[in-house]
């Protein structure tokens, strides 16, 4: 995607706990962080600093739109011996097809990447044999070796706070406020989409972080490192209300509900009008909650496990209280008709949430759609840079083409932007409720007219 068109960068927080674990505990270490995306680094120039700052082991991270950026590199740097680890889910979802694609590929982890990395690193080291490191696979002559899965990371709270002083923190941005980071709360979403690869690398299993750890964190990022808003990158914060409510009464005991500003995702159903009203006592500007579709079989199909009435009534209930409704739809999916996604466009103006995020579906490997996609042969590129939600389509059907599908998005775009009754309403929440950067807000608003004429 053109670095033109995003609206917010926020942060690698996978890299930045992998090296906070390797200082932790391996002290001798020196770690560095290279975030090529907000830097907006060309590949040749990454190869550059990654030749002249000689590291001796490289991880990278990739979800699927780049692991060819990551192919180019390992195969740029194949002279330079430097072990190459991945992270990440595309690796998690592919990791022996991974190896086979990159020869010049060492490592792949799988699953949650901290303990493992850190004990790939330790290995390395003390020159002691992969095999008894879980959660990889690795060469071996010319053989391909599976540890076998290492479980899930039950306490999260032994975890150090991300490595956020080796990240170029002034650079990150968002339509809210400069000074942006992400943070993670919780680990494992209990959903059960069939579009989403989230339990990849997290699994299923749902696990609080301690919120008084939560809170030093915001607090810290605060006073070390002037943050300002916060992306909060759970797929479902508010699983927990109890969890909930004791981080946001922890910031607004500290005072720092008037320091900050932080968004979140959830689903419908884990919302209600106390803890929405508590959420904007303590700063929370934008919940994202996910619409997908317009009606309740294609919700079954796609084992959201909500209903249409559930959608409306969250929505209305973050409105009310004064906090961004972003809702979150998709369509492109093999069973859509023009008729269901007529349906979908007339319930996104049903529902009416303040801002609209329309995404192309997307087999993202490892996920439910992309298995489904596989064996029908319905996936029309093989090149994993167009699996990108937001840019095109890479699922045939038969009703339209992918170039139709994308003057359908952008047309539903328009028509929910584009409506006086809209402007209206988001002029006056902007003026008179929710008082984000308005410099960053208006560059956002820019970025978002030129991506929809695209």
């Amino acid at each position: 995607m053109e670095h033109s068109s995003l609206i917010s960068v926020i942060p690698p927080l996978d890299l930045a706990y992998c090296a906070s674990v390797i200082r932790q505990r391996i002290p001798e270490a020196i770690v560095s962080i290279l975030d090529a995306n907000v830097l907006r680094l060309s590949q040749e120039e990454q190869v550059k600093r990654i030749k002249d700052s000689g590291p001796e082991v490289l991880v990278f991270t990739a979800a699927t739109h780049s692991i060819n950026a990551v192919k180019y590199l390992c195969h740029s740097l194949q002279n330079e011996k430097k072990i190459k680890i991945l992270i990440g889910p595309h690796g998690s979802a592919l990791p022996k097809e991974t190896l086979d694609w990159i020869p010049e590929l060492d490592i792949v982890v799988y699953g949650e990447p901290e303990i493992t990395v850190l004990e790939v690193i330790r290995s390395l080291i003390e020159n002691k044999p992969l095999s008894s490191v879980r959660g990889i696979y690795y060469r071996l002559d010319d053989s391909v070796i599976n540890t076998g899965p290492r479980p899930v990371l039950e306490e999260i709270n032994s975890l150090p706070f991300p490595a956020r002083d080796l990240l170029p923190n002034k650079s990150y941005f968002s339509p809210y406020s400069s000074g942006v980071t992400a943070l993670q709360t919780t680990r494992g979403c209990p959903g059960q989409c069939t579009f989403c690869d989230s339990h990849l690398l997290n699994g299923r299993l749902y696990r609080p972080r301690n919120p008084g750890c939560v809170v030093d964190e915001m607090e810290e990022c605060v006073n070390k490192f002037k943050i300002k808003y916060f992306a909060i990158i759970d797929h479902t914060f508010t699983a927990n209300r109890t969890f909930v409510e004791q981080v946001c009464n922890g910031l607004i005991k500290r005072g720092l509900y008037r320091k900050i500003l932080w968004s979140c995702n959830t689903r419908v159903d884990m919302l209600n009008d106390q803890l929405v009203l508590l959420m904007k006592r303590a700063g929370c500007i934008q919940i994202g909650i996910g619409i997908e579709s317009g009606s309740n079989t294609k919700l079954a199909l796609l084992h959201k496990n909500i209903t249409e009435a559930q959608i409306k009534e969250a929505i209305q209930r973050i409105k009310r209280h004064g906090i961004i409704a972003m809702g979150y739809a998709i369509i492109g999916f093999p069973q859509d008709t023009r008729e269901s996604i007529k349906e979908t466009r007339k319930k996104i103006f049903d529902f009416n949430p303040h801002a609209l995020q329309l995404s192309f579906a997307s087999p993202l490997p490892g996920s439910e759609l992309y298995e489904y996609c596989r064996r029908n042969n319905l996936i029309i590129s093989d090149n994993w840079s167009d699996f990108v939600f937001l840019r095109k389509s890479v699922i045939f059907n038969k009703e339209f083409t992918c170039e139709e599908l994308s003057v359908l998005r952008r047309g539903i775009i328009k028509q929910f932007y584009f409506r006086p009754a809209k402007f209206l309403e988001l002029f006056c929440l902007f003026t008179t409720g929710i008082r984000p950067d308005y410099l960053n807000a208006f560059k956002a608003f820019l970025k978002i007219i030129v991506n929809i004429g695209k």
